[in-house]
This record gives C-alpha cells, sequence and structure tokens, in this order.
C-alpha cells in the first residue's frame, strides 16, 4: 500500500465527514459518532480504488490545507443535502401554527416533546429519503464530486456561494408549498367563522373556531402524505444536480 494511496484514502474520507455530518437526524437523536465514524471509512475504502488520482503534498502546510478543504467541501455538499429537510422542519412548524398546536418556535431540530408535528414531518421526510433511494443518489455524487474537484485539490466554484444562497432561498419556498394547504384552510376557517359571529354574536366564535380548525387540520393533515412525498421526490431526484453544481468543471 503506497503512501499516496494512503493520502488519498484521507482525503476521500474527510470529504465524506463533511457530508456525514450533514444527514439528517434519525428517530429525534443524531447518528453516534463511531457510527459516522464508520460510514466514512467504508465509503472512502470503496472510493479510494475508484477515484482519479492526483498528486498528493507531502509538506506540512500543504497536506493540512489540503485537509481543510476537503472538510469545507464535504460540508458544503452536505449543507445542500439539509436543505430539503429543513424545508420540510419549517412547514412542519408553520403546519403546527395553523392547525393549533402551537409548535415552540426555534431553529434546531424538532423535539418530539415540544413540537411533535414538525418532529413528524421531519421523520416522515427521513422515511421518504430513504424510500426514494436519497442515500444512493448522495453517495453517487459524492463520487462523482472527485471527478470535478480531486482528492486533495478539493475546490469550490466560483458561483458556489450564489448556488448556496439559492437553495436556502427554495428552502423558504418549498415549506410555505408544503404548508400553503394548512394556511389557506386556516383563512377559510377564520373566514366563516368571522361570518358567524356576525350573523349570531351571541355565538362563542374563539372556541368553537379553535376546535373546528384543529378536526379540519388533522383531516388535511391525513390526506396531504400524497403531496408532500411529490415535493420531496423532487427535491431528492434534484439533490445530486445541486451538489455538483457547487464544483468546477461540471
Amino acid at each position: 500500500m503506497s503512501l499516496d494511496y494512503l493520502i488519498a484514502w484521507l482525503m476521500i474520507f474527510l470529504r465524506s465527514i463533511g457530508v456525514v455530518l450533514q444527514l439528517p437526524v434519525i428517530a429525534g437523536r443524531p447518528i453516534p459518532i463511531p457510527v459516522r465514524i464508520g460510514i466514512c471509512t467504508c465509503l472512502a475504502t470503496l472510493l479510494a480504488g475508484i477515484v482519479p488520482a492526483a498528486p498528493m503534498p507531502l509538506a506540512l502546510w500543504p497536506l493540512v490545507t489540503a485537509m481543510i478543504s476537503e472538510v469545507v467541501v464535504g460540508l458544503a455538499l452536505g449543507f445542500v443535502t439539509r436543505l430539503a429537510f429543513a424545508a420540510v422542519e419549517m412547514a412542519g412548524r408553520l403546519m403546527a401554527s395553523e392547525i393549533g398546536l402551537l409548535a415552540m418556535p426555534g431553529m434546531g431540530v424538532p423535539e418530539p416533546a415540544s413540537e411533535p408535528l414538525a418532529a413528524l414531518m421531519l421523520a416522515f421526510s427521513v422515511v421518504l429519503f430513504f424510500l426514494f433511494g436519497g442515500h444512493h443518489a448522495v453517495i453517487a455524487a459524492l463520487a462523482r464530486s472527485f471527478h470535478h474537484a480531486a482528492a486533495g485539490r478539493a475546490l469550490l466554484d466560483v458561483g458556489a456561494g450564489l448556488a448556496l444562497i439559492n437553495g436556502t432561498a427554495r428552502v423558504i419556498e418549498l415549506g410555505l408549498r408544503i404548508a400553503a394547504p394548512f394556511i389557506a384552510m386556516n383563512f377559510l376557517v377564520t373566514l366563516a367563522f368571522s361570518a358567524l359571529a356576525r350573523a349570531v354574536p351571541k355565538t362563542n366564535v374563539f372556541i368553537l373556531s379553535l376546535s373546528a380548525r384543529s378536526l379540519v387540520g388533522f383531516g388535511l393533515l391525513g390526506s396531504a402524505g400524497a403531496l408532500i412525498a411529490r415535493y420531496l421526490y423532487t427535491e431528492f431526484g434534484d439533490m445530486p444536480l445541486k451538489m455538483l453544481q457547487l464544483l468546477p468543471g461540471r
């Protein structure tokens, strides 16, 4: 086993770490560190023999710089994979607010105890991710990334920053699209009970509207699975292309 092979293996391992660190949370808990290291080790071992070879720096500082670059590129690629799940989390919080569950605001991973609907939506998206073969697409994009930026020569494209900004904007758009039926439902329920309050002033429309909104909202939630799956199927299918758009020579 040559020194060049070991250095190339290390570079693939570091880029894989950046991608694996951005994997979605499963069952409300992050993937344990030993499992993450094991996944990266397997990926590096499988890819080390098939990725294009590149001259490896043997001096200390060029080697350290190359290692840092691999981690940065891996994190950028993994960030793209995380955007679809962030959109689902945002949609879950919006849906909980519209239904009346009043999810606690936050930027972290939804917790079932405080944000049951957002956590349910995230778990549902993780199931669809594996069901639609999203994990295979991510691994294929990771392997393909070494043809655009060889191991030890990791470099982002000039337009990578703009691509990440557009991807972040896509999170807001997709989250609003998923939650749009629930926003419309809340508007129609509020409008209906506002008319009822004008017609029957003595009716306690506030209490009645809460019950009606929750009842209609849960009914809508039970029939929204196909719509959510359709959006996520498109997002997971476009994920490898969006990952490779960050690299030069695409």
